[in-house]
């Protein structure tokens, strides 16, 4: 995992032809999760985040293992992230141990998700780790800063 975070970031829920912005994954049976495709662009280039709510169904750890192997094989790229755990204002998110990710960037995926289904966000935790964040539209794009960064900012 790349420990130094960018503090700003460009964030784009996708939709093209393989995927809509929110799909449907069968867990089992009647169980189902939405999967949101996130793009986070920042100075270092682009990621793709796959992010899996199966919110307010719990989901195992075999259920999440069948469901990370899927998503890879549709799109090795990607970082796959589930939510475990969500309120007003803060998120908790996990991974698998062996996905390479930047945690800023996800972090702001899923700022970005939350805040354009009107929900407030400012704290998302990833694997243990809270990460702040200042999500806005600036009437093109979503735009994700660090919240220490954007405080920095309003001084000057």
């Amino acid at each position: 995992m790349k420990t130094k975070p960018p503090n700003k970031a460009i964030v784009t829920i996708t939709d093209d032809f393989h995927w809509s912005e929110r799909d449907f994954i069968s867990i089992s049976g009647e169980r189902y999760s939405m999967l949101y495709r996130v793009n986070v662009q920042t100075d270092a280039g682009v990621e793709e985040h796959l992010i899996v709510c199966p919110l307010p169904h719990s989901i195992s750890q075999a259920e999440r293992n069948t469901i990370n192997r899927h998503l890879h094989e549709m799109n090795a790229k990607a970082t796959i992230s589930f939510y475990i755990a969500d309120r007003d204002e803060w998120t908790q998110l996990i991974t698998s141990p062996d996905e390479d990710f930047n945690p800023f960037n996800l972090a702001a995926a899923v700022a970005v998700i939350k805040r354009s289904c009107r929900w407030d966000e400012g704290v998302v935790e990833i694997n243990g780790a809270e990460i702040r964040l200042w999500p806005r539209f600036d009437g093109q794009h979503w735009v994700v800063e660090d919240i220490k960064e954007a405080n920095y900012e309003g001084l000057s």
